[in-house]
């Protein structure tokens, strides 16, 4: 033997791996949706989408109004709100159904109303993780046409740790 080896063996150490170690998670449905029913407009009166809709708002506003936080500016525009929450990962086409089923369908209420406002239905989607995603049938979408929305997606992806 030359110098510096010993008689024993070269030990390598063995590390076990762990069996069931997840490295990321892809794919599924996104983990939160809350749908909102959006009308903007400079001369919008709240008391008047109440009484039209036959449904309160979950928060409105008119132009130069202030929101209930101090640091709040005067509103450009006036606003009217009615959102339903996702709970417990509920699927999107059930958050969107609360919203509608409260909604007139009446095709001449939603006619005025988008001559003089604009109409959103506004998504806002919560996620861990990547490649998540929703659905919306065919139903839905027809129906949210008739009502003159367009559908606005703000997407919240937060990391896996959070």
């Amino acid at each position: 033997m030359e110098d510096g080896d010993s008689d024993r063996p070269k030990v390598v150490p063995f590390r076990r791996v762990k069996e069931h170690q997840v490295l990321a998670e892809v794919g599924g449905p996104v983990d939160e949706v809350n749908v909102t029913l959006a009308l903007y407009s400079e001369a919008l009166d709240p008391e008047e989408i109440t009484r039209t809709l036959g449904v309160a708002p979950t928060s409105a506003h008119r132009r130069g109004e202030r929101t209930p936080k101090p640091w709040s500016e005067p509103a450009r525009t006036g606003a009217w709100f009615l959102k339903e929450r996702g709970r417990d990962a509920e699927p999107a086409e059930a958050v969107i159904d609360r919203v509608l089923r409260q909604l007139p369908e009446d095709p001449a209420v939603w006619r005025e109303l988008g001559c003089k406002h604009d109409i959103q239905l506004r998504f806002g989607i919560h996620m861990t993780g990547w490649n998540k995603g929703l659905g919306i049938s065919s139903e839905q979408v027809m129906r949210i046409a008739q009502l003159g929305a367009h559908m606005e997606f703000d997407i919240y992806a937060y990391g896996e740790d959070e």
